[in-house]
């Protein structure tokens, strides 16, 4: 064949009203809006076709300025095994083959999914320190509030090894308690400030309440009612409120929806960036974003199927601009995962990054007027629930008088039931035995909020 002949190949131009004439022939008589237009569970439009959005300019990350990570994303590993020689070893592996940051994940903690270090294990943080020496590593500490002596304990551990070079992200968040433990906070962020760590002391998590059943733009209204608390809080102990900026990290869920968990994370830069113009900051600096993939989207059954999840929110949430993903393990709903799973969690991202350079383009969605739409409706729809928590006293007023877990659970009972493939569609005739390293233990409640795994709902209403 001649290759010439494809210059001369094409489609001739069609505006949006001839492709609705040419849609609406092929449905043969069917409502153009009932069959095309669909909704999510929060009620915003999601239409088949929009126009390229003009002049848009993508949203700019943190990233890029990761002297160890290039213009890649931070790729975490947990450090969640409570046997402390087995997780060691399982850390020098990762950091071996492709992991950049790290996860201290400690029992009890609303990431730790019945896994976790004990929170007594003052040994992990002496080995971390250790081990950052030789080869710097983001590091990030999952932690109940309660447990804060931690940070103070890993900050100082950090500090007599000498390992300022790269980021720590201390985690504080005192509204991952069922009675927000806010009264010393400002004065624990502070003297961890003067450790002069690279990273975030603060977290304004949305994963609870992602896990218990809420919408996106929920989670979102939840992650700015905690950095709006966290800023008064702050203001009031004489910190300024760009220096709380930087210090608070914004974790966030990513999950198998892709269109939606990329408009998820632009509309929290979004709303990250008006907060900072309504406290008169006129040089807006981009959130610190971390993702961790669904543990709600997580299937007992068929667990394989979960890898195929997780690779779907690694893309969805690194295109999006996620400064650093977590990967929950695909075996990690049956049990404590063994090195396989670690390592396909870990290679999930490496693939993506090193295969398919998706850390190459700068927010790709950019100017796609279906994301920019959905972004858009998102962030406004969470800035109004937002709103909403704010009236109600704020976000650890809201916890305390049970509004939050309401919403959450008004949510949850309001979310479409929707096949799941290798649990609901598709399941397997003989489940295949995976391996664990051990049982999970009860998992945790955060701020009152419950997680749960939807597969166990779909399969109750099946």
């Amino acid at each position: 064949m001649d290759a010439s002949i494809l210059k001369e190949a094409g489609f001739a131009p069609v505006d949006e009203a001839a492709w609705r004439k040419l849609a609406e022939k092929a449905l043969k008589g069917a409502d153009f809006e009932a069959t095309l237009v669909s909704r999510t569970d929060e009620g915003l439009e999601i239409r088949p076709i929009h126009a390229r959005r003009q002049g848009a300019l993508p949203l700019a990350h943190n990233h890029a300025a990761t002297p160890h990570a290039g213009d890649a994303w931070t790729v975490n590993q947990r450090r969640d095994d409570a046997d402390l020689t087995r997780a060691r070893a399982q850390m020098a592996d990762d950091l071996e083959n492709g992991a950049t940051g790290i996860s201290l994940v400690f029992a009890g903690s609303a990431a730790a999914h019945g896994t976790g270090i004990r929170a007594n294990s003052d040994t992990a943080f002496r080995k971390t320190a250790a081990s950052r020496a030789a080869a710097p590593f983001s590091l990030r500490l999952e932690a109940g509030f309660a447990d804060r002596a931690l940070a103070a304990t890993l900050a100082r551990a950090l500090d007599e090894a000498g390992a300022h070079g790269a980021p720590v992200h201390f985690g504080l968040d005192p509204f991952s308690c069922s009675s927000p433990e806010t009264g010393d906070s400002a004065a624990a962020a502070k003297a961890l400030m003067e450790f002069g760590f690279s990273g975030t002391i603060l977290n304004a998590d949305g994963r609870p309440a992602h896990n218990a059943g809420a919408g996106e733009a929920l989670e979102l209204a939840i992650v700015a009612a905690a950095l709006a608390e966290n800023l008064r809080l702050l203001d009031a102990a004489g910190v300024a409120p760009e220096t709380t900026f930087a210090a608070t990290s914004l974790s966030l869920a990513a999950d198998q929806d892709q269109f939606l968990t990329t408009a998820k994370f632009r509309a929290a830069r979004l709303i990250h960036a008006k907060m900072q113009a309504a406290c008169g900051i006129s040089e807006p600096k981009p959130a610190h974003l971390h993702a961790e993939t669904s543990w709600r989207m997580l299937t007992r059954r068929d667990p394989e199927t979960n890898i195929l999840r997780n690779t779907i929110a690694v893309f969805a949430a690194g295109t999006a601009g996620a400064d650093e993903i977590t990967v929950l393990p695909h075996t990690l709903a049956l049990g404590v995962p063994d090195p396989f799973a670690r390592r396909i969690a870990r290679n999930t991202q490496v693939v993506l990054i090193t295969e398919s350079n998706l850390a190459h383009v700068v927010d790709p969605a950019a100017g796609a007027g279906g994301i920019e739409a959905l972004t858009d409706g998102l962030a406004e729809k969470a800035w109004e629930m937002f709103a909403g928590i704010e009236k109600q006293g704020g976000l650890s007023a809201a916890i305390a008088s049970g509004v939050v877990k309401g919403l959450v659970e008004a949510a949850r009972g309001a979310r479409r039931a929707r096949p799941i493939v290798g649990t609901t569609l598709f399941p397997v005739n003989q489940e295949r035995v995976f391996t664990v390293l051990g049982a999970l233990s009860a998992p945790a409640s955060s701020g009152g909020l419950s997680p749960v795994l939807l597969a166990d709902l779909a399969e109750v209403s099946a």
